[in-house]
């Protein structure tokens, strides 16, 4: 297939690029600037800016696109500027692409959009697709919902077929040491525990994530492109949420394993909150629309930070 990626130099579109060309299928990234990724196999690198209609359409007018694959975001909500800058790229870049792949009457581009559990705003309880109420509580959040209805707006009006993910939290080691993002749970700790010999936790350590292994979403990813648009929305993740101090002690053992030396865990003893427990983020939709059984690999990739950070 000839793939689209945009975003695909990223953190996970690199582990997709990664995977989708290992395969065999013709992959062209799309990305604002460029990253010296350790990749084996061969892919196009596009440039450009996914909120410019120029860039977008040189980019999209290349070739009769099998499919695109769009993870291109702004996630650094703590920037100057975010609200006005993740409604730009999050929302008007979706509809962005979407507008272009329309403009060519490509019917047969299956669109896969990677928006987020965080539409959900919720952190306890069971999270489903079709009972969950939805409740974005960040700008992140809303825009990727808005973006949810351009998906869907553009199915009605010019038929281009789709799948959206809602994508909980993933991990992996980076494809590159200067990776934009250091901050996402398992790359923060790990490499707190590299350079300070210590885990310090921002809560109490009780807070709960669902934790997928990016090699999991790149296999759900190759299945879907398989099988073929599904026209509807599903969660991607582990179904199987982690306290922060879980992953804490998963990233002690490696480091005790990888450097035979122990580290301490601190918590931060001013959080006084009492985190609900009972998180669960439901994958059975998915589940019963592609074979997926979901795998536990942070204690590996906590190993590969190491090697990547002592290199």
């Amino acid at each position: 297939m000839k793939i689209l990626i945009t975003g695909g130099l990223g953190n996970l579109g690199s582990w997709i690029t990664d995977h989708l060309t290992g395969v065999g299928h013709q992959v062209s990234t799309f990305s604002l600037s460029n990253r010296d990724l350790n990749i084996k196999s061969g892919f196009d690198k596009q440039f450009g800016d996914i909120t410019n209609e120029s860039d977008v359409k040189r980019i999209v007018d290349q070739h009769e696109w099998d499919a695109v694959i769009h993870l291109a975001s702004i996630n650094e909500g703590d920037i100057a500027g975010y609200s006005k800058e993740s409604l730009l790229v999050n929302t008007w870049g979706t509809r962005n692409i979407l507008q272009r792949i329309a403009d060519k009457k490509n019917d047969k581009c299956h669109f896969i959009y990677f928006s987020t559990f965080h539409i959900y705003g919720v952190a306890n309880g069971l999270v489903t697709e079709d009972e969950t109420p939805i409740n974005p509580r960040s700008d992140y959040g809303a825009t990727h919902l808005f973006a949810e209805y351009y998906v869907r707006q553009l199915h009605s009006a010019s038929q281009i077929p789709y799948t959206i993910f809602r994508l909980t939290n993933s991990y992996g080691c980076p494809k590159e040491k200067n990776n934009s993002k250091w901050y996402l749970i398992l790359n923060d700790l790990a490499r707190s525990a590299f350079e300070k010999k210590k885990i310090q936790l921002k809560s109490n350590g009780l807070p709960m994530r669902d934790l997928i292994w990016m090699d999991d979403v790149c296999k759900v990813v190759g299945s879907c492109l398989e099988k073929g648009p599904a026209n509807d929305i599903f969660n991607l993740g582990s179904s199987k949420s982690k306290t922060m101090m879980d992953v804490a002690n998963v990233i002690k053992q490696a480091y005790y394993d990888f450097f035979s030396e122990q580290i301490t865990i601190e918590v931060n003893k001013d959080d006084k909150t009492n985190y609900s427990n009972d998180l669960l983020v439901s994958i059975e939709k998915l589940k019963k629309w592609v074979d997926f059984i979901p795998s536990e690999k942070m204690y590996d990739e906590a190993i590969h930070i190491f090697k990547l950070l002592n290199s």
